[in-house]
């Protein structure tokens, strides 16, 4: 297809759309997003329930976003046209734009599964938008933080190893950091794992086996990671560079995952493989677990409480470790060595093909990274515009001409939770798809892709 054709409804392979009774896309429009708006009620309702003694007002008005989100599910339900945006946030003419330039005839089913799986956290951000007493609300708060707290053993376990991996005498010698990187950056990638919007079929065994970082964990690990490109993010790591040497982490979950990424951030700044870091993430409650800007001091603030982990074999040692790495990173942000940025861009309905042409102020200034890592599922699916490639089809053909022909730094670590796959030779395609469903090997978040421009 010439470049010319393609466009956000049109992409360069067939989309995945909800049409498709046998595709992910379906089971989400018809199964999965009803399940998190009323995720979303009940939360809601809790709230509700705290605050109408004190607050009568909010409280009332609580209900009628209930109704508002009841209503949206029978809009999925009839399977409605897309309708646009009704608010006055800085997005909303970009959002209605699309909406008539790409979709406008398209419906809940119809419409791509990427645009409609955005337009869905859009519509739900609107109904909070509109309010009077719930405007900065996050339904999902409580998710992350529930979450965050059954993650205490793998928290504790890196917080007491970190000592060791910053260690001075390691810093003086490639061959250790070597080392220590394949074993954090693995750290990175299956941290990925705990995404709150697809853990409706995962049990809580299976997010602690997903959430494990003992080093036998992480070698058994390896042979579910398709492609697997670690040792060239490795050569582009080292590299210092002439100007900042900045390194760029385009967030996912809040949580265990980005727990895991301030990890690997505070690594890199502690041995000198990077000077700068930035996080990038997301301005509005988005697929349930996102990271928000307010989600890193919360996480801090967390990670602090001494009676937020409820873990009955924590040491005093272990609260010490914890407590002196997350105040070190407290100091990061203060000093401005980390710095956590949104952009409405990030919350479009768009694939990155677009970034050069719809934000080229986030385009040009993350060029000047050193290294841009994209963490997990969406970001995976935005970076290869979320169709049907063929599996052996390059990355960097996948991800778009402007985006391969400008950063030629881009890192994707995700665990696989949907259909889009690319980078895999033809061998690994004739060897995992004669051993493995292709739910098991694409959607289940077993099995891995580490890929690199």
């Amino acid at each position: 297809m010439a470049n010319s054709d393609i466009t956000p409804n049109n992409p360069p392979y067939p989309a995945f759309r909800a049409t498709n009774k046998e595709s992910f896309a379906y089971d989400t429009t018809v199964r999965r997003w009803p399940i998190i708006i009323d995720s979303a009620i009940v939360d809601i309702q809790k709230t509700i329930d705290e605050v109408e003694k004190s607050d009568e007002k909010k409280a009332k008005e609580g209900t009628l976003i209930i109704q508002a989100l009841e209503d949206l599910k029978k809009e999925l339900a009839a399977d409605a046209p897309l309708r646009p945006i009704k608010d006055n946030h800085s997005d909303t003419d970009k959002w209605n734009t699309h909406l008539q330039t790409w979709f406008s005839n398209c419906t809940w089913f119809n419409g791509t599964w990427l645009f409609n799986e955005c337009y869905i956290y859009r519509r739900i951000y609107e109904i909070f938008n509109l309010s009077t007493h719930w405007q900065k609300y996050d339904c999902f708060e409580r998710q992350k933080i529930n979450t965050f707290r059954g993650s205490h053993a793998a928290v504790f376990d890196l917080a007491t190893k970190m000592p060791g991996l910053i260690d001075p005498a390691n810093a003086s010698s490639l061959e250790k950091l070597e080392l220590i990187y394949h074993e954090l950056i693995q750290v990175c990638l299956w941290g990925n794992a705990t995404d709150l919007s697809l853990l409706t079929n995962m049990s809580k065994e299976d997010i602690q086996r997903l959430q494990a970082v003992e080093k036998d964990r992480l070698a058994e690990r390896r042979q579910y990671i398709l492609a697997d490109d670690t040792q060239k993010v490795w050569e582009a790591l080292k590299r210092k560079p002439s100007g900042v040497n900045r390194v760029d982490f385009v967030l996912d979950n809040a949580g265990f995952e980005v727990f895991v990424d301030m990890i690997f951030a505070d690594w890199l700044l502690q041995v000198g493989l990077a000077d700068k870091i930035v996080f990038h993430c997301k301005e509005m409650p988005w697929f349930v677990s996102d990271v928000m800007p307010k989600d890193m001091p919360l996480m801090f603030q967390c990670c602090l409480d001494e009676d937020f982990f409820a873990e009955e074999n924590k040491t005093e040692a272990d609260r010490r470790a914890l407590m002196i790495m997350v105040k070190r990173w407290q100091q990061y942000v203060q000093d401005g060595v980390l710095e956590c940025r949104s952009h409405d861009f990030w919350t479009y309905g768009l694939s990155y093909w677009y970034m050069k042409s719809e934000a080229p102020d986030l385009f040009e200034d993350m060029k000047k990274a050193k290294l841009v890592l994209y963490k997990g599922d969406l970001n995976y699916r935005k970076l290869v515009f979320d169709c049907d490639f063929p599996v052996t089809t390059p990355f960097k053909e996948a991800i778009g001409p402007a985006m391969a022909n400008d950063f030629t730094h881009i890192v994707t670590l995700r665990t696989n939770k949907a259909d889009p796959v690319v980078g895999l030779t033809d061998e690994t395609k004739r060897d995992i798809e004669s051993r493995a469903t292709r739910q098991e090997w694409r959607f289940s978040g077993k099995y891995a892709v580490v890929e690199f421009n």
